[in-house]
């Protein structure tokens, strides 16, 4: 082959496969793609899935490795150092097991450390910064998917007793290294919404106070000024969706306690979005805040912002979101009639059932799903009892739910399911004749028709066109 052609073909590769490096404060959601570590899209990380990325970066001289100790089960712990600047931030993850998120997006934050197409911002704060990683701190907790060590001790309750291995070496990094930013990284429940508006709160932050007075001085200054970029980062990204926690100090967390040490400690919260289960818009999010916090500390660009930018953030407010809004539909008990709003939750990570939290006027509530109900009302739950074996199939089930059938009792052995739809049998704890708080999201929904949908396990069938209008966790 011609060397001419040789190099035009080279040429082209490159050209179409290079990565444009980010600016001094900016991760596109395209760059965050092409280094999006793949097989963490999952609801629970556990060691076993960074483990393979972290053998994989220990090649990298560009990253200093070292076992920081083991847990309470034995299960390494590492620490990344990265940079040999003056100014150091210390950053960890999955304090709680159960809290997965940031664990993924300091992952993809390796790999955007790594990536040569990012040279040149790396090089912009290598020699400035000194940065710490230490990711997944509960590794225990993290493989039986809870908030808990294996003593069943909260590590972020364990600052001042420091009963748990794994506490006693946060805190042993943070005593060592002492670093000037401290970031704090969490999970939040989904039902969190932003303010008083019906958005989920994708990501909240929180510059924790180190005393009752909630006192500001120049370490919790410079968080909240940090956040106040990180307030700008999210207007662009996903504008509506940041909240910030309430202060109260917690005199037993890390996030409290570093801050007390002059620790400038921002607390970073993942949180829920639409259509999102394994919370990847936030982990995204997560990613890019930490790059741009990066280069902001680098460069000493978060000092200009005012105190107001984290002011005007507005507070989370905790159960403003709903699974499930079904508006709007008729009940009746002992012949007063009313059309109610119904709230319902989904246990999308544990035993998957749905219950109904709330009854009433919800409007002040947002909700992943909202179904409005209007000219339907509530029908019982009624049970076809199984005495002889039964096939069930698209069509035989939803003629029976058409007939006022929503679940099964009896020998489950008698029942063969080929349907994709979701099927009950023998629930617990349905309603009866009208819906009760904490009871089964289950009954179906009716009209002088007849039956026109079925909520089944919290899950909306509409009858007419076989179809579930909200996938359950979805």
């Amino acid at each position: 082959m011609p060397r001419t052609l040789i190099w035009l073909l080279a040429a082209l590769f490159s050209f179409t496969t290079v990565v444009p490096a980010m600016t001094f404060s900016s991760l596109s959601v395209q760059q965050y793609n092409e280094f999006k570590q793949p097989g963490l899209d999952k609801p629970q990380l556990v060691h076993s899935d960074i483990a393979p990325v972290l053998a994989q970066h220990k090649q990298n001289p560009l990253f200093r490795f070292s076992q920081l100790g083991q847990s309470a089960l034995a299960t390494p712990i590492w620490q990344i150092d990265i940079g040999t600047g003056p100014v150091k931030v210390l950053a960890w993850s999955q304090m709680h097991g159960d809290e997965s998120t940031a664990t993924a997006a300091l992952m993809d934050l390796l790999n955007i450390i790594a990536a040569e197409s990012q040279a040149p911002w790396r090089n912009s704060w290598l020699d400035r910064l000194s940065l710490r990683l230490i990711p997944m701190l509960n590794p225990d907790g993290a493989a039986s998917g809870a908030r808990f060590n294996s003593m069943g001790i909260d590590i972020n309750r364990d600052a001042k007793a420091l009963q748990t291995p794994e506490g006693r070496l946060l805190m042993q990094a943070a005593s060592e290294f002492k670093p000037d930013f401290g970031l704090n990284l969490h999970d939040q429940n989904r039902f969190y919404a932003v303010g008083d508006s019906n958005k989920q709160a994708t990501i909240s932050l929180l510059a924790p106070a180190f005393n009752d007075a909630k006192d500001i001085d120049d370490a919790r200054k410079k968080a909240m000024q940090l956040i106040g970029d990180m307030r700008d980062l999210m207007a662009n990204e996903l504008p509506g969706y940041l909240a910030k926690y309430n202060d109260t100090f917690s005199w037993r967390s890390f996030g409290d306690t570093f801050a007390g040490m002059g620790i400038s400690t921002v607390l970073i919260e993942a949180g829920g979005h639409p259509s999102d289960d394994n919370r990847q818009v936030a982990r995204r999010l997560t990613t890019q805040l930490l790059a741009m916090s990066l280069s902001s500390i680098a460069s000493g660009a978060y000092a200009k912002q005012p105190l107001s930018a984290y002011q005007a953030i507005p507070f989370n407010r905790d159960g403003g979101i709903k699974d499930l809004l079904i508006n709007n539909l008729a009940i009746s008990v002992n012949g007063n009639a009313a059309q109610v709003d119904l709230a319902l939750d989904l246990d999308i990570e544990g035993a998957k059932q749905a219950r109904i939290r709330d009854i009433g006027d919800l409007s002040i509530y947002g909700s992943y799903h909202a179904f409005n109900a209007s000219g339907l009302r509530y029908q019982p739950a009624k049970a076809y009892r199984l005495d002889k074996p039964l096939t069930l199939d698209d069509s035989g089930y939803l003629a029976l739910l058409r007939q006022g059938y929503s679940h099964f009792t009896g020998d489950g052995s008698l029942l063969t399911i080929s349907t994709a739809l979701p099927v009950l049998l023998n629930p617990q704890g349905l309603s009866a004749d009208a819906p009760q708080r904490n009871r089964s999201a289950t009954f179906l929904l009716a009209n002088d028709q007849g039956v026109q949908l079925a909520l089944l396990n919290g899950q909306l069938l509409d009858l007419n066109r076989g179809k579930l209008l909200n996938p359950l966790g979805t």
